[in-house]
C-alpha cells in the first residue's frame, strides 16, 4: 500500500473564506479494513480504482462504491466505509467551514445521496490531485487560498450528483480520455508506468482504459499516432527523416525507420516517394 497524506491548520483569515482544507491525501492499493469511526470535520473520498462499500450510520442500507464514486461524510456522524477484496485507491479531502451547510442546504454535500457519481468525473479527479499537490508545498497563506478555492471547484464538479449505480463505465472513459491526452503530448521516449503513476492509477486500469477508448494498449496506440503523424510531414515537408523521427517523438533515426517500417510496410524514404509520386 502507498499512502501520502498532507495536514494544515488554516489561519482564522481563510475561515473567512466559507471553506478551509486542513487535510489531503492520497491511498493507493488500501487492502480490505473496515473501522468505524466519527469524524469533527468535513471529509470527501473519490475511490478511482476498485470497489467496496460504505455504511453512513442513520441512512438505510449499505451503498456500493464502485471506479468513479464519490461521497461526502459528514462531521458527527459515525461512519464505517472500505474496499472489497482487491483493495482499492482513492483520494480524500477534509475540510470545516460556515459554507459547508450552504451547500448541503443547495443539495451539494451528499444531498442525493450518500455515494454519487460525480456531474464531472475527470474534474474531480483533477481537483484532488492539485488539493493534494498544494497542501505538499510549503504552508502560505496563498496554499490556504488555493487550497480553498480548489476545494469549491471539487465541490462544484462532484455537483449534486445522483446516486451512483454499478456503472464504473464512465470514470474508466474520463479516465482513459486523460491518458490519451498525456500520450498525445509526450515527447521522447514514454514509460507507461509514469503516465499511470501521474494518473494515480495501476498500470491495468491505465491499459483498460485506453484499450476502451482506442481499442489498442497504450504502447500501440501511442506508436500509430507517431507513426500517422510522421507520414504527414514526409508527405508535406522536405525535412529528413532523422529531423522528423526526434519531432514525433524518436530521437534514435534507426528505432524510428524500424518502428515505421514495420507499421507501414515501407521504409520512410520509401514512403516519401510512392506519396511524391
Amino acid at each position: 500500500m502507498e499512502s501520502v497524506a498532507h495536514y494544515r491548520t488554516p489561519p482564522e483569515g481563510v475561515r473567512t473564506l466559507g471553506l478551509a482544507v486542513t487535510g489531503a491525501g492520497r491511498i493507493l492499493g488500501q487492502p480490505p479494513s473496515r473501522v468505524d469511526r466519527v469524524l469533527n470535520c468535513h471529509a470527501g473520498v473519490l475511490v478511482f480504482h476498485g470497489s467496496g462499500t460504505l455504511e453512513l450510520y442513520g441512512t438505510p442500507g449499505l451503498c456500493q462504491v464502485r471506479p468513479g464514486s464519490f461521497f461526502w461524510l459528514p462531521p458527527g456522524v459515525r461512519h464505517c466505509y472500505g474496499p472489497s477484496a482487491g483493495g482499492w485507491d482513492e483520494y480524500w479531502v477534509l475540510f470545516e467551514g460556515p459554507a459547508a451547510q450552504g451547500y448541503t442546504d443547495l443539495g451539494y454535500l451528499g444531498a442525493a445521496g450518500p455515494v454519487l457519481e460525480p456531474a464531472d468525473a475527470a474534474e474531480a479527479f483533477a481537483q484532488c490531485a492539485r488539493m493534494l499537490e498544494l497542501l505538499g508545498r510549503p504552508e502560505s497563506l496563498a496554499g490556504h487560498v488555493a487550497a480553498a478555492s480548489t476545494l469549491h471547484a471539487l465541490i462544484n464538479a462532484v455537483g449534486t450528483g445522483r446516486r451512483t449505480s454499478a456503472e464504473p463505465g464512465r470514470f474508466r472513459r474520463d479516465l482513459g480520455r486523460r491518458a490519451l491526452e498525456l500520450l498525445d503530448g509526450a515527447h521522447g521516449p514514454v514509460r507507461i508506468s509514469e503516465i499511470a503513476r501521474e494518473l494515480a492509477v495501476s498500470r491495468d486500469s491505465l491499459a483498460a482504459a485506453v484499450r476502451q477508448a482506442t481499442g489498442s494498449t497504450p504502447t500501440v496506440y501511442l506508436m500509430r499516432r507517431r507513426v500517422d503523424r510522421a507520414k504527414v510531414l514526409l508527405t508535406d515537408t522536405d525535412a529528413p527523416v532523422s529531423l522528423i523521427a526526434r519531432e514525433v517523438g524518436y530521437p534514435d533515426p534507426a528505432y524510428f525507420t524500424r518502428v515505421f517500417t514495420r507499421h507501414a510496410g515501407v521504409a520512410p524514404s520509401v514512403f516519401r516517394e510512392q506519396q511524391r509520386r
